[in-house]
Parts: C-alpha cells; structure tokens; sequence
C-alpha cells in the first residue's frame, strides 16, 4: 500500500521533484578554453559501443589549433593596429565619459595594447574614433560666422567683424583680407585677439561705389592657408567722395576754422 506524508494538512508527493531555479550566463562568442572543453566532454561520454576514431579526434585537434592560431593572430592585428594611433587624436570611451587627445604611446601588457593620452593608459579596444587632420582643422581651424556689416560714405566708420583665428596646432597667427578679390592694405587692419573682434578702417572703404554689396574674404596664415569667403557681406551706402570733393571739404572746414580763430 502506498503512503504519503501529510504536511501542514497538505499531501507531500514523494516523487515529486522540486526544481530551483539558476541564473546562467552565457557567450555568444566560442573561444578556444570553451572548445577543449566540448572537445573533453566528447571524449569522457563518447559511447563505447562506437568511439571516435583516431582520425576523428585528430581533426577536432587540428581545428582547435587553427582555433587558437587565429586568434592568437587576431590579438597580434589588433595590437599593430594600436601602434598606427600614435600622434592621432582619437576619442576613447572610459567611465561612461568620451576623452579626445593626442596618442603620445602605445604599450602592450600581455596580450592587451593600451594607448597613453595626457599621461594616462586606456585600452586600445575602448578607442571609438580615430580624427583626421581635415576633421580637426575644421573644429579647431580658423573660423568666420555668416554676418553682414554696413558702411556710409555719409557718416564714415570703421566696420568691425567677428572672426577667430582658431586654437592650438590649427591656429594662424595672422590673416589677409579682400573686397571682390582686392587685397587690403595692412596697415588698415587691426585684430583683437581676445575679443576675436576684426577691425577694417574706414580708410580702406571710402573708395568702395555706394549702392552696392561686396563679399569679404579672409585669406589665414595656418598650415592649411585656410580660405574663407561668402560668409561676410557689406553694404555700402551713400555715394563715394572724390579726391577733388575732400580737398574742398577739408579746404572750407580750414577756412570755417580759421574764421572762427579770427572773430
């Protein structure tokens, strides 16, 4: 007669299997440790009946040496490739943060290369991006926003301009300037570096015909002579003084002044 413990009024099932549930965690990627392994269990509960043959297990070996071979190969690309990023600004991913720099060195410790950026080491496989010089001139070049300045032959002024000559190794130290292709003398241009403020003298505009629009273009002294047009417009207005019209003005603002000293 079969019985059954009575537990708390309930029926305990002696059969019954009870189960627990584990979390597993797996990897979508076979390495060569995981391979021997599989290799091992097939040998310890191969069927006796029917083993492997030699020849068998002479093939799983050769694939598992190709197994370790290509990686060993892979490891040894991905540490060359670490060696090209030296004096590359790339962008490397840690904590979460992205840091741009300029690799200063790469050093390999075991089978890991590590890229050295400001006196800092970071794994060469946490590198996200490697900048090219077309990209870093156009962050960090010389730099003119689209903006429009006007002049008055009127009420004649010096127009000012924002520009910036760019920062660190993509900087110019200075700069040149043209009206519809027509350089500006340089002893009418002032730059203020801090303020990033161009100034051209009024000096250089008053033969400029009234009425009309002129593009601006900037010609920089950096590595990449770094060109600029199309960005900035004037507007002149008013008509253009001749030579002959300022000698007169000046000769009656002298007599005016005169005549004033002599009452």
């Amino acid at each position: 007669m079969d019985t059954a413990a009575v537990n708390n009024g309930k029926v305990v099932d002696n059969d019954a299997i009870s189960t627990t549930k584990t979390s597993v965690k797996g990897s979508s990627n076979l390495g060569k440790d995981a391979f021997l392994q599989l290799l091992v269990a097939q040998m310890k509960y191969q069927d006796p009946l029917e083993p492997s043959s030699d020849t068998e297990w002479i093939a799983q070996l050769a694939q598992f040496s190709s197994l370790e071979e290509m990686q060993n190969m892979s490891s040894t690309l991905s540490n060359t490739q670490a060696f090209t990023m030296v004096g590359k600004t790339v962008n490397v991913v840690s904590d979460g943060k992205t840091i741009e720099g300029v690799v200063d060195s790469v050093t390999v410790k075991g089978n890991t290369a590590y890229v050295c950026i400001d006196g800092n080491s970071y794994k060469a496989s946490d590198v996200t991006a490697v900048l090219g010089d077309s990209y870093m001139q156009k962050k960090y070049g010389p730099k003119v926003g689209k903006q429009e300045v006007t002049f008055e032959h009127d009420a004649p002024e010096d127009i000012k301009i924002s520009l910036s000559l760019g920062e660190g190794n993509y900087a110019a130290s200075g700069l040149y300037v043209a009206i519809n292709n027509k350089l500006i003398d340089g002893s009418n241009l002032e730059y203020d570096d801090k303020n990033g403020i161009l100034t051209i003298k009024k000096e250089a505009l008053s033969g400029l015909e009234g009425g009309k629009k002129y593009d601006i273009s900037f010609i920089f002294d950096d590595a990449s002579s770094t060109t600029i047009s199309g960005n900035v417009s004037l507007q002149v207005n008013g008509e253009a003084k001749t030579p002959d019209e300022t000698d007169d003005t000046n000769d009656t603002d002298n007599a005016d002044n005169a005549d004033q000293q002599t009452e």
